[in-house]
């Protein structure tokens, strides 16, 4: 399986170690290609063995993989039903000259624990 596969599809979404996540069954990891001092570039999504990555037991969200493509940004994103953002990566630029590697992830507690 290829992360490219999952793109499109709701999977269940089990958090994040360090570049590494786990969805549905699989685990992948986001490689930085650093390029220069100042430009570095998402280089691939490759699977991942879990080994002594740590995620969650039980889903955190449900979510569906998107992607943001355009003249700034070269962007995965898993968003869930209520339109919120859990992970966003990839290639993002500045001016279109300085092209980052970013991986941004926003973990929110459940309604029903922040309520308590």
């Amino acid at each position: 399986m290829t992360f490219e596969e999952l793109i499109g599809q709701e999977l269940p979404f089990f958090g994040v170690d360090n570049h590494a996540f786990k969805i549905g069954d699989y685990v992948f990891e986001a490689i930085e290609d650093e390029s220069d001092g100042y430009r570095s570039y998402l280089k691939s999504v490759e699977v991942k063995e879990i080994g002594d990555l740590i995620f969650f037991v039980t889903p955190i969200a449900t979510v569906k993989i998107t992607e943001e493509t355009g003249a700034s940004c070269d962007l995965y994103v898993f968003t869930d039903s209520e339109g919120y953002v859990w992970l966003t990566f990839g290639t993002n630029n500045t001016d279109d000259y300085y092209p980052y590697f970013t991986f941004e992830y926003k973990p929110q507690y459940p309604a029903e624990t922040v309520a308590k």
